[in-house]
Parts: structure tokens; C-alpha cells; sequence
């Protein structure tokens, strides 16, 4: 099957409301395929109920009603030979909100909300996030845009997702969340934004210090579970247009089953949070104004016997009917601007908002 055929296979499973994943690894050169047969994959209320599960996660910011925790079970891994399911109804599907429109005098003022508890010592980091949402244009296909995604971005994982649950979702994100297979783990801590016009990047005290929140937050949390990791970093990585700072973290995980456990004591980071966790997370909930559904949430397969590659969902974008959702977000410290924070946010959004064109 050809790059123009499987464009336009991946498109008709969406039309068809088909339960499937597609998703490119970093490096490597062709994508992975799952689907499950029918309509209805696992949907959990917790993201501890992945103990001893098998299949690829899309998992919330925030698990609710509306924005489950969903396992797709791999019934068919061969994109070249995948069959079109029977059109039919599955229940109640997602609706297509009216996305809050942020224009910069309402970020302004979310920018000094989020700020005030900052500056107070009451929080010590939040990501304030927004969307911005674009007509779809009559010749945009999901599948096209998956592959030139993955042409553009070979460093970070990428990806094109549906389920009746979730409606659609594409994505370019370079940040693992939990990596690994047999005795050999990871996870990262990747925090700290620049967007260089040079090789040259270089680093101020706002960046390191958001970095080093990250990284004492995770390795206090793989301590909860008696692991001792090795460290390297934190270095320069590029992604895209963007650079970021990254510390990685190695380990052994020698019981496998405590993997669903191990993703509840991490998600959400605070690369995409907060500090204090349970504090900034009541926060944003309350007061950014939108519910973020499936950004900055993760997604991946999850495979203990096998391999797990899971990672944070953050460049992506929601595809509706009639419109494109983009969402980018940036974290907040004391000395944070108003200013640099939007511009962040700005260059952020172009990493979807350039393979829709």
C-alpha cells in the first residue's frame, strides 16, 4: 500500500468511527498500527486500573465523564491489510464544543491569576495552557497530515488516534513519560523552552530552575517505589522549531506489575501541572477556564511482556468536523512574564498548526 492509499485508509477508519491508533516511534522509519475489532474499547476511571494491562492508552489530563481513560485493544497490527468496518452508531459520540477563544487580553488575565499564588509562595510552579481553534479546511485529511507530521518530526513520537470516545486526535510530542522493555526503563524530565534561531541555545535562571523542579519531583516519586535510577542531564534536545532542557532517568523495574501505579504517582508531571502536584492540579481545574480532555494527558502502548512506550501528549491538536483544536501551554515560575510566556505558547501552537497548511 502506498503513502496516498494508507492517507486514505486512515481516513475512512475515522469516517467509519474505527477504534485505532497509528504511530511513529523517534528514529525509527515506519509507523506502528493497532485497532481494535470493534467499537468499544476499555474505558477505566483510574489510571492505577492499568496493573496488568495490554493494549494502547490514551489517557486524560483529568479522567471524567466525557474524558475517559481508554485501552485499545490490538486486534490488527497491519494497516496494509486492515478491513473497513461497517458503518453503524456506537452510542452517544463526543460533541464538538465551542473552544474558549483566547485572545491575548484573556490571557493577559489568566497570566496574572495564575500568577498571583506564584508570586505569594503559595504554588511554586503552574502550566497555563490555551487552544486555539482554525476552520478545517474541505481538503484536509487526518491521514496526510499524520505522515507529513512524521516526515517533520523524526525525534518526537507522533501520532493519529480515534475512538468513538475520543473523537480524533494527531499529535507530535517529544517527551516520554514511561519507557521500556524487560529489565531496561525510562522516563525523562523535560522542562525549560527556547525557540533559537542558531545551534547556539543558552539557558536562564527561570529555565534551570523550572527544570529542576521536574526533575526532583520525578525522582522523588521512582524513590516511592524503591527504584535508585541513574541520571543524565540535564542537556539541550531539539524539537522541531523548539529546544528544551532534559534530565533522563534509567532504571531496572523488576515487577512489571505495578506499571499502572507507578503512571498514577507520576501523571501529571509538573511539566505540566505543578508544584505542589495535588495543589496545582485543583488549581488549573478550577481556574484555566477550558477543559483540556486528552492534551497533556499520555498516550502509547502499553505492553509489560513485550514493550511500553508511552509519552505526554503535548503538541497535538483535536479534529473535529468542521474545526481544528491546537493546544500549547507553558510553565509558570514567580519570574515569569506575561510577555515571554504568549510567545512561548505561540511557537508552540505552530508545531501543529504548520502540517495543516
Amino acid at each position: 500500500m502506498i503513502g496516498e492509499e494508507k492517507s486514505l485508509t486512515l481516513d475512512r477508519l475515522i469516517e467509519r468511527d474505527a477504534c485505532f491508533a497509528i504511530y511513529r516511534l523517534p528514529g525509527e522509519p515506519t509507523p506502528r498500527f493497532v485497532m481494535q475489532g470493534d467499537r468499544h474499547p476499555l474505558l477505566l476511571n483510574d489510571i492505577g486500573a492499568l496493573n496488568r494491562q495490554q493494549g494502547f492508552v490514551m489517557a486524560p489530563f483529568r479522567v471524567t465523564d466525557s474524558s475517559p481513560l481508554i485501552l485499545i485493544r490490538p486486534d490488527f497490527t497491519d494497516l496494509d491489510n486492515v478491513t473497513i468496518p461497517s458503518a453503524g452508531e456506537n452510542g452517544v459520540k463526543p460533541v464538538e464544543k465551542d473552544a474558549k477563544r483566547y485572545r491575548r487580553a484573556d490571557y493577559n488575565l489568566l497570566f496574572h491569576r495564575f500568577h498571583k499564588p506564584l508570586l505569594s509562595g503559595e504554588i511554586e510552579k503552574l502550566v497555563l495552557s490555551r487552544n486555539k481553534r482554525i476552520e478545517r479546511e474541505e481538503t484536509f485529511s487526518p491521514g496526510k497530515s499524520f505522515f507529513k507530521a512524521a516526515e517533520k518530526y523524526p525525534r518526537s513520537f507522533v501520532y493519529l488516534l480515534h475512538t468513538p470516545q475520543s473523537g480524533t486526535w494527531l499529535g507530535s510530542t517529544p517527551e516520554i513519560l514511561l519507557a521500556g522493555s524487560h529489565n531496561n526503563w525510562q522516563t525523562i524530565s523535560l522542562a525549560g523552552t527556547r525557540y533559537p534561531n542558531s545551534g547556539n541555545v543558552s539557558w536562564d535562571d527561570k529555565n534551570l530552575r523550572e527544570q529542576h523542579l521536574v526533575t526532583s519531583y520525578i525522582l522523588k516519586q521512582l524513590t516511592s517505589f524503591h527504584i535508585s535510577p541513574e541520571i543524565n542531564g540535564p542537556y539541550t534536545i531539539k524539537a522541531g522549531a523548539l529546544a528544551h532542557l532534559r534530565t533522563d532517568f534509567s532504571f531496572s523495574l523488576p515487577d512489571k506489575a505495578v506499571i499502572g501505579s507507578l503512571l498514577k504517582a507520576l501523571h501529571p508531571t509538573p511539566a505540566v501541572s505543578g508544584l505542589p502536584k495535588e495543589q496545582a492540579f485543583q488549581f488549573i481545574t478550577e481556574h484555566e477556564g477550558y477543559d483540556r480532555r486528552y492534551y497533556t494527558g499520555f498516550l502509547g502502548m502499553l505492553d509489560p511482556s513485550a514493550e511500553t512506550t508511552l509519552y505526554v501528549n503535548l503538541r497535538c491538536m483535536q479534529i473535529g468536523k468542521n474545526h481544528l483544536t491546537l493546544y500549547a501551554g507553558s510553565g509558570l515560575l514567580a519570574s515569569s512574564t506575561c510577555r515571554e510566556e504568549w510567545k512561548e505558547t505561540e511557537q508552540k501552537l505552530k508545531t501543529m498548526a504548520s502540517i495543516v497548511k
